[in-house]
């Protein structure tokens, strides 16, 4: 996720809101520091800065300027004599130098558009998306990189004094809270080029794959408002996209955690080993219909593992929907499926180089 490039404002509050930036000159209120961000990005905006030249040294210094002003200070701290005073001195007293690499140039870069290897969220989509191309590329984001945080930033960062969580300073950029950030605006983004794929008359004939689903779509209520904000854009794309041609396939370990909404918009499931005690099974017995002989076999499944020997473990799996042969008397399928690509591809007639024989 590091190699895209950030390039909305409302992206760019929003992280400097999650920042230590605003803590740094003795904003310690939620309701402040969003205040601040707000009025800060509105006078850059009026100054004419860029996004994709926040890092540069002048593009803070003339942030740094618009702050220092009674005007933007009054605007953020009206009536307030105690803390806007403290506002201004925390500015007098900070080394801009310090405020610059450590607070401001680590959120900037997101937005940087000439880093070597990154690209633009919007100019990715635009590549997905573009009914010019004869063979559609396919995207790989890889949330996992961002996953690599220590235990220690992990553990709840300071406080806002109204209670609110803040990141922890030794995590300024990629917590949980950052990263849903990026993931809502490429689904966003997703799902504005469907729709507008749609109001065209032509289908975007997409598949949106997830693995680890539960980590975005959990069926848990989340205090986080970004990690909510992601689910209920999957929530609504299941329900509504299909009709603008974009599937979405949602992989997980377990089945009780993905959010019910969900779940009851998908067609097509796949059960393997591994659903057949507790809120697992209660959950696939809902799915199925409760139809104990189907339940019954899907019980005799072999956990893949205990087989040593590799190629001889089976992978079995249960399936209902229109996949199956079966699915107008709503009767679930059972298979199962090769352990080793080259085996499926010969079983269907292709070698190895992918061409028919």
């Amino acid at each position: 996720m590091r190699d895209l490039v950030l390039d909305r404002w409302d992206l760019f509050e929003q992280i400097l809101i999650e920042s230590r930036f605003f803590r740094e000159l003795q904003i310690m209120t939620r309701d402040k520091v969003e205040a601040a961000s707000d009025q800060l990005i509105r006078e850059m905006q009026k100054a004419r800065l860029t996004l994709a030249k926040l890092h540069e040294r002048k593009s803070f210094d003339r942030a740094w300027e618009l702050l220092k002003q009674d005007r933007v200070q009054n605007k953020i701290y009206a009536k307030e004599g105690a803390a806007a005073d403290r506002f201004a001195e925390a500015i007098k007293e900070a080394n801009p130098d310090e405020i610059y690499q450590t607070a401001w140039l680590p959120i900037a870069e997101l937005f940087r558009e000439d880093r070597r290897g990154a690209q633009k969220i919007e100019s990715l989509l635009r590549g997905l998306f573009n009914p010019d191309q004869y063979r559609r590329p396919l995207a790989v984001i890889d949330l996992s990189i961002e996953q690599s945080i220590t235990a220690d930033s992990n553990r709840m960062g300071p406080l806002f004094t109204d209670g609110s969580p803040v990141e922890s300073t030794s995590t300024p950029l990629w917590n949980e809270t950052i990263q849903a950030l990026v993931i809502k605006r490429l689904l966003e983004g997703i799902r504005t080029a469907a729709e507008e794929a749609y109001k065209q008359n032509r289908s975007l004939n997409t598949l949106v794959l997830m693995d680890e689903a539960h980590r975005l779509a959990s069926r848990d209520n989340s205090e986080n408002d970004e990690k909510k904000g992601v689910r209920n854009i999957l929530i609504d794309a299941a329900r509504t996209t299909r009709k603008y041609g974009v599937g979405w396939m949602f992989i997980s370990q377990t089945l009780s955690s993905i959010h019910r909404e969900i779940l009851e918009q998908l067609r097509i499931f796949f059960f393997g080993f591994g659903l057949s005690m507790g809120a697992e099974f209660k959950a696939l017995s809902e799915l199925v219909g409760g139809r104990s002989k189907a339940l019954d076999l899907y019980q005799l499944f072999r956990d893949p593992h205990s087989a040593f020997d590799v190629s001889s473990r089976e992978y079995s799996f249960m399936t209902i929907g229109p996949v199956s042969p079966l699915s107008f008397a709503g009767t679930p399928l059972f298979l199962s499926a090769f352990n080793h690509p080259s085996d499926f591809l010969k079983a269907n007639g292709f070698d190895l180089t992918g061409a028919a024989e």
